[in-house]
């Protein structure tokens, strides 16, 4: 779960914003009094404890506003892996749309407002979509509109370091799209176990997603961990879903019977490990998608008993 932990505006660009009792969202404009309110994509901006909590650990002080953003929020979410598009909605009725992840410090401005200013690697622009007041202590959630919201983690060393340009992950997220999902996450991380669990832990724990797909670290490798991360993160196994892609993946290819993916569940999302190579993944992911619809919806609560057909 994710909440508000504080509400700020300020008169003049390129400052701190001033903590407030409470703000006013205005749709296609952004917070009432503020600086940065008007047309365009930056109308409000968004960052998470997570992300000041990595400045404290360098030792700088923070404070709402701190970094020049208006709405600090608290929980488990990571606002940095949300995918353009994806909408929020914050306390009763204010509802906002991610329009950017970060932005350009290149002159400077950004270190400005503070020392270290997390805000251009982790911060959040969003356009205002629904009026509404907002203030500390308000839920967040995200908006699922008609579909399931769905989140790809890449896990590879390579691709985590910038070698490479990773293409499982996108493909993925092209895929989902495509079949009615709504992609609401995307990150990379190396085969390490923890930084693999870490992720998926978050990204379970804010309830945001519906279902989560890894791709990568399934193999024989040393480096090859991301089971042993789903294994440690997630509550019940679902065995079921990876047995049959090996299955129907080794029609294809024989040594899909060497991949150790896993599937399962922590809270209400499903977690399901798929291959590293993007054609791999997507024909794996192909498999799984005209099963997940009826799953996710005893998840989420929307039908509360898993039924195998009339008779």
């Amino acid at each position: 779960m994710a909440w508000i932990n504080a509400v700020c505006l300020s008169e003049k660009r390129q400052t701190r914003k001033t903590e407030q009792g409470s703000v006013l969202l205005i749709e296609n404009f952004g917070i009432e009094g503020d600086a940065h309110a008007g047309n365009g994509s930056r109308q409000v901006s968004i960052l998470s404890e997570l992300s000041l909590f990595k400045m404290e650990a360098e030792g700088i002080v923070t404070s709402p506003g701190c970094c020049g953003e208006n709405i600090d929020i608290r929980g488990t979410i990571e606002l940095h892996t949300l995918l353009r598009g994806v909408q929020l909605k914050l306390g009763e009725s204010a509802v906002v749309r991610v329009t950017e992840i970060g932005k350009d410090n290149s002159n400077g401005h950004a270190d400005n407002v503070i020392r270290g200013n997390i805000f251009p690697l982790e911060g959040v622009f969003a356009e205002v979509l629904a009026r509404g007041t907002v203030k500390p202590d308000d839920p967040i959630e995200v908006l699922r509109n008609s579909g399931f919201t769905a989140g790809v983690l890449t896990v590879s060393d390579s691709a985590s370091r910038g070698d490479y340009q990773d293409m499982s992950g996108p493909s993925l997220i092209e895929l989902l799209d495509s079949n009615g999902f709504v992609p609401a996450r995307y990150a990379v991380v190396p085969d390490e176990v923890p930084k693999i669990a870490a992720k998926l832990r978050n990204w379970c724990e804010d309830g945001f997603l519906d279902v989560l797909f890894t791709t990568g670290g399934t193999g024989f490798s040393a480096r090859d961990v991301t089971p042993e991360a789903t294994i440690e993160v997630c509550e019940r196994d679902v065995p079921g879903i990876p047995e049959m892609i090996r299955q129907k993946s080794a029609l294809i290819i024989e040594s899909a019977w060497l991949s150790r993916a896993r599937a399962g569940i922590r809270k209400r999302t499903l977690v399901i490990n798929l291959p590293g190579s993007r054609k791999a993944a997507i024909e794996c992911a192909g498999f799984a998608l005209p099963l997940l619809g009826h799953a996710l919806e005893i998840l989420r609560g929307d039908i509360e008993h898993c039924g195998h057909g009339a008779g």
